[in-house]
């Protein structure tokens, strides 16, 4: 009888032990607690699809996911491009809160190690991010993307290349959610 109560003791006291080192549980998916790049949750889970048949010979699609990360502070991403000869894997990215900037931010890593990063804009369904890259001839630019929720299933995609003081349109796509 003894050795069964000290089975249960330990059994008590190691459940208590997890209940508190636990912490309160969460749904799958979905971030503990609202953090500041909370107003991004919407864009995760499923796989995010757009037609790019039109950007270029064998283009098919493009492939993004996005979903939070283990710790739920920050939204990771992937974005794949699906063409007629296989998929090529290419950019692997984040969308953190900047605590030294109090501001939203991102940065993605490309296949070839190039690093791209810039500030989070938020201004209702649109969000902007601002950076330098190079543009389709190669060329290092100011570029800008909007993405445009229509509906939380739905998206718009829009590339932009400064052009002296005005933007120049480079590429648009609709995004749309799929389970996956």
């Amino acid at each position: 009888m003894r050795s069964f109560r000290n089975v249960i003791q330990k059994t008590g006291i190691l459940l208590a032990w997890l209940a508190v080192a636990s912490g309160p549980l969460r749904a799958e998916g979905r971030p503990a607690a609202a953090k500041p790049v909370a107003p991004l949750a919407w864009l995760v889970g499923g796989v995010w699809t757009a037609d790019a048949s039109k950007l270029g010979p064998g283009m098919k699609a493009i492939e993004t996911r996005y979903h939070w990360a283990d710790n739920d502070a920050f939204i990771q991403f992937t974005t794949h491009f699906v063409m007629e000869k296989g998929t090529v894997k290419n950019y692997a990215g984040n969308f953190f809160w900047n605590p030294e900037q109090s501001a939203l931010g991102f940065w993605y890593m490309d296949a070839a190690n190039a690093v791209t990063q810039g500030p989070v804009k938020l201004d209702g369904d649109t969000m902007e991010l601002t950076f330098r890259a190079a543009d389709f001839e190669g060329k290092l630019s100011d570029m800008r993307v909007h993405v445009v929720r229509v509906t939380n299933d739905h998206y718009t995609w829009q590339l932009d290349e400064k052009a002296g003081a005005d933007w120049k349109r480079l590429a648009s796509l609709e995004y749309l959610r799929a389970d996956g």
